[in-house]
């Protein structure tokens, strides 16, 4: 005997079978809604490209270009150029793209330049920007019609970076030497301007350790001065000293040649700060302390002040512990 089911469950599948009809009836009217919407359009467009356009407007974006060094512009051109056209549909809508995604580069070559004045004439503009349109494609006016700045004459020159900043020790650390990349920079000022310059790095305050400090730092900006960038690299390598003192000989100088110098002390006790990693190179034979003949001559006192005559390179902050020494003066036997 055949099972007939719930009723529901019947009148569920029933009203699935009526909604499978419809979506199919649907779907089948919604492709030929768009294949008729396809063609519709297809038509308008072809039409639409066939047409003639009497005024399409354009806007074409400009920069002027090679602009030599000795030359400052003051008062810049239009930056921005707009272009009524006429032509057919298709042409124009080339003519879009292009204008889309060129920029009219105009050569400072084409300008007439005259005591602070440059020009460009309409037609050497109409020139340009008819070689970025399609031949078919007419100009009936262009908006700004020419082109003019101002400029001035000005002087370019190459400066060396100098360190704009303070630095401070710790631990007995000292700065060894400030290194910029690059070491110099190009400006350009104008001729007018009679002002000296300087390129200034703005490192601010270093402080000082045993680390190689690198760091980007700006440049200080001066009004009317042209840099050739805004910042530099700037590395800074510092050693740490410690302090030594030697006993170095007390000799003459500028004595007369039949006389020589015996002073009491003999030895002079000098004090400097040395690098650490230089603290046995250096010793009292690279140091000289004199008396001159030129301090005590006619002189009645029996002291006599001791000046530090040559000292190392690679030191700093010396002094003297022995300022003054009790002398005489012997007469030499040939």
């Amino acid at each position: 005997m055949r099972e007939q089911g719930d009723p529901k469950s019947r009148f569920a599948a029933f009203l699935g079978k009526i909604g499978d009809f419809l979506l199919k009836l649907i779907r089948g009217e919604f492709l030929v809604f768009l294949l008729f919407l396809g063609i519709t359009l297809f038509f308008w467009w072809s039409q639409t490209m066939n047409r003639y356009y009497n005024d399409i407007q354009m806007k074409i974006p400009l920069i002027v270009a090679d602009v030599p060094d000795n030359i400052r512009i003051t008062e810049q051109p239009a930056r921005q150029i707009t272009v009524s056209l006429s032509g057919m549909g298709t042409s124009l809508r080339k003519s879009g793209r292009r204008g889309e995604h060129k920029v009219l580069r105009v050569s400072n070559s084409a300008f007439s330049m005259s005591h602070g004045h440059a020009s460009l004439s309409t037609s050497r503009l109409r020139d340009s920007i008819s070689a970025m349109l399609p031949a078919s494609v007419q100009i009936r006016s262009i908006s700004p019609d020419s082109l003019v700045y101002q400029y001035a004459n000005q002087l370019s020159m190459m400066l060396p970076v100098e360190f704009g900043g303070t630095t401070e020790s710790q631990d007995q650390f000292f700065m060894e030497r400030i290194e910029f990349s690059p070491d110099s920079i190009r400006i350009s000022v104008l001729e007018s301007d009679t002002a000296v310059h300087q390129v200034i790095a703005e490192s601010g305050q270093i402080q000082l350790s045993s680390d190689t400090i690198i760091r980007t730092v700006p440049l200080r900006r001066d009004p009317g001065v042209i840099y050739s960038q805004d910042e530099v690299v700037m590395t800074v390598l510092s050693q740490q000293y410690t302090e030594k003192s030697v006993e170095v000989p007390v000799t003459g100088v500028n004595f007369p040649h039949h006389m020589a110098l015996k002073s009491f002390p003999s030895k002079a006790v000098v004090t400097f700060w040395v690098k650490m990693s230089e603290y046995d190179r250096v010793t009292a034979a690279d140091f000289q302390v004199v008396v001159d003949y030129n301090d005590i001559a006619g002189s009645d006192a029996s002291n006599a002040r001791l000046r530090i005559y040559s000292q190392p390179a690679n030191v700093r902050n010396v002094r003297l512990q022995t300022r003054t020494v009790d002398y005489l003066m012997e007469r030499t036997v040939y």
